[in-house]
């Protein structure tokens, strides 16, 4: 796909999540996603076209080559979600069910998976590091990679992406469909050409020109209309396995998009412009595909912000539990601290008593030797350490009190901390078992 189709792709999954009916499980959190995306959508058409002008990857990370296998047994095709309209299509396919085999190993849904496990430990890193750490990721990087994200799940879309025939020839039929889509999103949609952007309307997405194709008005209402499914399809459980069962139905779109009586190598542009395949059916293929590749993008986005936020979700409880904890352990040391008082008072006093005694026997000790005129060094050392352990004990009588005093006074206040932690935590784990309990089937 071209430049300005991945930009558009992108900002309609936006705009999808936004305006479908999300599950309610999902909803929160569909809100704060579009609430956090908006102050980036201008990092769209770089970030979106960064895989092909940049990490220029196309012949290993764009791709996945399906070719039809006569030697094998019956292909294996995965189940997908029933609103997805290339698995509708796929399944009415005549190479729907026959054996086929990879042409060779292209990793485009290992790079849709990394990228967006990539997505969630940037988040999780955010927001553990302190701010101005050298090593956190901003809110811009990750923007950036929301866009590369939807860079190769929209060509997962692109039937001759998945297809073993190759169009990349002289005849350029490849390039000439993705030029047909571009041209329709140029169109129809106002461009900053000097900025390199979409101007916006009032909701922050590309403002339509007063005259739209019938393409971009079909996707347009889909994004409103068309079933938000949560689950990826049955047997899929994360992006890896749902962009691989993509990969398939993209295979067999393929077939029908450019039949396979249209020999590769000998079918120009314009040959393939008076074939059947595109005069009849070209318009409704793309509406599949494109229509398709917003709502993969969507889903796929959306799936790794409320992983992140279920992380988050339970880092929080994880950080309240600790609180109401110290809370509890500081109320229960200041509670002891004034029931022992008494007898620890008690106890420090008649230390104290003791120590005032001994002090006063070693007085009169070295008063008497000074007397007789004895060498009294030995009695006024034992004087001095008997002066020290009073003072010793006098201090600690002294610390006693005010320690008292201090855990009197704070009572009411670790009551309201403890209260306050016990509040957060119910608080939490009331959000957490909410969010449990409506979950629609991931």
């Amino acid at each position: 796909m071209k430049k300005y189709t991945h930009a558009w792709l992108a900002l309609m999954a936006m705009k999808r999540i936004e305006k479908a009916k999300i599950p309610v499980r999902q909803q929160d959190d569909a809100k704060a996603l579009i609430s956090w995306f908006k102050n980036y959508r201008d990092f769209v058409l770089s970030g979106a076209w960064y895989p092909d002008s940049v990490f220029k990857d196309m012949s290993t990370s764009h791709i996945v080559k399906y070719k039809p296998d006569t030697s094998g047994t019956a292909g294996s095709f995965r189940v997908m979600p029933p609103t997805l309209q290339l698995y509708k299509y796929g399944l009415n396919s005549d190479m729907y069910g026959k054996p086929y085999t990879l042409e060779k190993r292209h990793n485009i849904c290992d790079r849709c998976e990394a990228f967006t496990e990539s997505l969630i430990d940037s988040f999780k890193i955010l927001t553990m590091e302190n701010d101005g750490s050298p090593i956190v990721p901003s809110n811009n990087h990750i923007a950036m990679r929301f866009f590369i994200l939807s860079h190769y799940i929209a060509d997962c879309h692109m039937p001759l992406h998945c297809d073993a025939r190759s169009f990349y020839n002289k005849n350029e039929v490849h390039g000439f469909i993705e030029e047909q889509w571009d041209d329709q999103v140029r169109s129809s949609y106002l461009i900053d050409e000097d900025n390199e952007r979409f101007f916006y309307d009032p909701e922050g997405y590309p403002l339509k020109q007063a005259e739209m194709t019938d393409l971009m008005k079909y996707v347009e209402e889909e994004l409103v209309s068309r079933e938000f499914v949560w689950s990826w399809g049955t047997g899929c459980n994360n992006t890896w396995d749902y962009m691989s069962g993509i990969s398939q139905y993209s295979y067999l779109m393929s077939y029908r998009l450019v039949p396979a009586d249209h020999v590769p190598d000998e079918i120009s542009k314009n040959l393939y412009m008076a074939s059947d395949a595109y005069k009849d059916h070209f318009l409704e293929y793309s509406k599949v595909i494109l229509g398709d590749a917003v709502e993969s993008i969507a889903k796929i986005w959306l799936h790794a912000w409320v992983r992140y936020r279920d992380w988050f979700r339970d880092t929080e409880l994880a950080f309240y539990n600790a609180q109401q904890k110290q809370a509890e352990k500081n109320l229960k040391a200041a509670t002891q601290t004034v029931d022992n008082y008494p007898f620890e008072k008690e106890n420090q006093c008649g230390k104290v008593k003791k120590a005032r005694d001994t002090v006063s026997t070693k007085q009169d000790d070295y008063d008497l030797a000074v007397s007789k005129g004895k060498n009294a060094d030995k009695k006024a050392e034992a004087l001095q350490k008997a002066r020290t352990k009073l003072a010793e004990a006098e201090e600690k009588l002294a610390k006693l009190e005010m320690d008292y005093k201090e855990a009197q006074s704070s009572l009411e206040s670790l009551k309201a901390l403890l209260l306050a932690a016990q509040i957060q935590v119910k608080r939490k784990e009331a959000e957490i078992k909410k969010y449990a309990d409506s979950n629609s089937g991931i």
